[in-house]
């Protein structure tokens, strides 16, 4: 298979998988979500958003590529919005978002993670530490690909259930658009290297598991924050942000 094939392929593989189709981003982009709701969705997504700039970061450290070094540190040049100031960085804006929804300073780090939240921020910290090559597939059409077919949803359900200014929401219309240009640039990175079955089958398999991690928050999100009304469980931590 061509380089140019695999990236074909691999796209489409992207687009159809279950983290990118899954059934909780449908229930949150139909609204009337109540506010403890986007607070628990939100609480969990902002640390994923947290750690995305040092998956790229590790990955320009440990490449041999000066090429990709190069394209990855634009892209985090855009992560940290420089030359603009700290405030304007994503997960700076993240945080106007969650001040938006109510949280106080610093909240969001006092909201117990939950296990798949955990899980995903040490997969892709491991993979980093394992293979660049791997880590690369799983930021590039694990994350870049996917969150332009994903963001939409999220932003959708909260525009229909909270009265937000356009500048609380600023990360999510931010990265719908973004991300595109983000894939773009990845994807030129990773044709340099798609070269070989072998290659093709790390970068593959990097995509795989960032994007089965992805379903899998999803899927805890879904069993916390939209519970089957006759269950008798009791929420990891929904119990205590309902009042």
């Amino acid at each position: 298979m061509t380089p140019s094939e695999f990236i074909q392929e691999l796209r489409e593989a992207v687009a159809t998988h279950p983290a990118v189709t899954h059934p909780f981003l449908r229930r949150f982009a139909a609204g009337g979500l109540t506010r403890w709701q986007i607070w628990g969705y939100a609480s969990q997504h902002y640390h994923l958003v947290g750690f995305f700039p040092a998956y790229l970061e590790a990955i320009a450290d440990r490449t041999s590529d000066a090429e990709v070094r190069r394209l990855l540190r634009e892209i985090l040049e855009d992560e940290y919005m420089r030359p603009e100031s700290f405030e304007r960085s994503h997960p700076a804006l993240y945080r106007r978002f969650l001040r938006a929804i109510g949280f106080g300073e610093g909240d969001w780090d006092r909201v117990p993670r939950l296990p798949a939240t955990r899980a995903f921020v040490q997969l892709h910290l491991d993979m980093t530490l394992r293979s660049w090559l791997e880590a690369l597939g799983a930021v590039g059409p694990g994350h870049e690909w996917a969150i332009p077919l994903m963001f939409p949803h999220l932003l959708q359900g909260i525009e229909r259930s909270l009265p937000l200014a356009p500048a609380a929401l600023e990360y999510f219309q931010l990265h719908i658009n973004l991300d595109v240009e983000h894939g773009q640039v990845l994807q030129e990175s990773l044709l340099r290297w798609a070269a070989t079955k072998e290659n093709q089958d790390t970068i593959r398999r990097g995509a795989q598991r960032s994007l089965e991690a992805r379903a899998a928050f999803w899927s805890a999100l879904e069993e916390e924050l939209f519970p089957n009304p006759s269950s008798a469980v009791v929420g990891y931590w929904t119990s205590a942000t309902r009042s």
